[in-house]
């Protein structure tokens, strides 16, 4: 039976009462907790968001920047380049004769100035040999684990950054670049410990770092190179954490044991707690402009599965790109050059501008990556095709079967 639309709408209508009176008060919250903060010296702000112990609540490290703030945008260059790669797959499927996986990388390269110009790609690759469909244990162990799922989609992460690099060192090296990806290059299943040890070691030590490495080894005094990770609409609250730090005048013990992630019984932390970063900046920054620099205690743990000092994606800062608030990510050797942090910026406001709010080179390279609905149909379909041809046999589970052929 369909969805009851019907009832889906009284319920709906029942609690929109609700939702805008607290819409309101939230509004009225954050004003005055942004209204207070404005009176915490940077310096304290550094110290408070550095010495804080175990809360149940995430807050961000503050630095030179500030706690709040809002950067306009430097002007960006007439000559350079901005370039994207994302990615898409068809991961294993169990209803399926045949065990395989496929990932689709698309990338775009725009040259802005002299040499104006853009190439874009599409570049599918299908695994279906055990070799690349399992990753083994190196050290001679019989243990194996089946690329799929969350790990497929840490795969596919590992080959766009891979992808990003192999483009960066094909260009000249007489303009900046921007090189973008979408998205956090946080490996949350991996630290999760679902998986093997060897599994991060492979992906991350053996792949992901060189990768990064060959990024930086890039960036040049001729050809700098702003490396970012772009979230659109994030739903993190590290930011808001912070600023709920600094206003809270508790200790740890006593945070621990009156508050939650999302409210508090202490008058001075519960009015500021509760909200996700993009409202915080939503309310601060205007289109263009960008917060201070943050270090992420939360973010700053997941390399540590295979990334040495100096080359992990701590910081971030959050960008008005003019129709929506979006998280960026850095390296760390890139927060360390102001100047190239100040290039980051520019460009990619001036790419905001270009693609109405959104990344044009990350909005094409999605555009190339993307893999339909109809896309997979065909693919399974032509799988099936090929197979008979073949005179191989091609049942399929009576689940899938049935999902497709409805009786009723």
């Amino acid at each position: 039976m369909a969805l009851d639309l019907g009832l889906t709408t009284h319920q709906l209508l029942s609690t929109l009462d609700g939702v805008v009176s607290d819409a309101h008060s939230r509004a009225h919250r954050l004003d005055d907790a942004v209204d207070r903060a404005l009176d915490i010296p940077i310096d304290e702000a550094a110290f408070r968001t550095a010495a804080v112990g175990r809360r149940p609540y995430i807050s961000a490290r503050t630095g030179p920047e500030g706690l709040q703030g809002s950067r306009p945008p430097p002007e960006a260059p007439q000559d350079w380049v901005a370039l994207s790669v994302d990615g898409s797959h068809i991961d294993v499927d169990r209803h399926l004769p045949l065990r395989c996986h496929l990932i689709n990388l698309g990338g775009c390269v725009i040259t802005y100035g002299k040499d104006f110009g853009c190439r874009l790609f599409s570049e599918p690759a299908l695994a279906v040999d055990d070799v690349d469909l399992y990753l083994r244990s190196p050290d001679g162990a019989r243990g194996e684990t089946l690329i799929a799922g969350p790990l497929l989609g840490a795969l596919r992460t590992v080959r766009e950054v891979e992808r990003l690099a192999d483009a960066v060192e094909s260009l000249p090296d007489d303009r900046p670049v921007l090189a973008l990806l979408d998205g956090t290059l946080a490996f949350w299943d991996l630290q999760r410990s679902q998986y093997p040890r060897y599994v991060a070691d492979m992906l991350i030590g053996e792949r992901l770092q060189p990768a990064l490495a060959r990024l930086r080894a890039a960036s040049t005094d001729r050809r700098p190179v702003a490396v970012v990770a772009y979230t659109s609409r994030p739903r993190s609250t590290e930011a808001a954490g912070a600023l709920r730090l600094v206003l809270c005048d508790q200790g740890d013990a006593d945070c621990n044991r009156l508050c939650t992630a999302r409210h508090s019984d202490l008058p001075s932390c519960d009015g500021a707690a509760g909200f996700d970063d993009r409202e915080l900046f939503e309310l601060v920054l205007e289109p263009g402009h960008r917060s201070p620099l943050y270090r992420s205690s939360h973010l700053a743990a997941r390399f540590a599965l295979g990334l040495a000092t100096g080359q992990e994606w701590s910081h971030f800062y959050y960008l008005n790109g003019g129709s929506e608030i979006a998280r960026v990510e850095v390296p760390d050797w890139l927060a360390d050059d102001p100047e190239l942090l100040a290039l980051s910026h520019a460009m990619l406001v001036k790419q905001c501008q270009l693609g109405l709010g959104y990344p044009v080179a990350i909005s094409e390279a999605h555009e190339q990556a993307v893999i339909t609905g109809h896309d997979r149909e065909e693919f399974r379909r032509l799988t099936l095709m090929l197979l008979e041809q073949r005179g191989l046999s091609t049942p399929e589970s009576a689940k899938s079967f049935s999902k497709r052929r409805p009786w009723v």
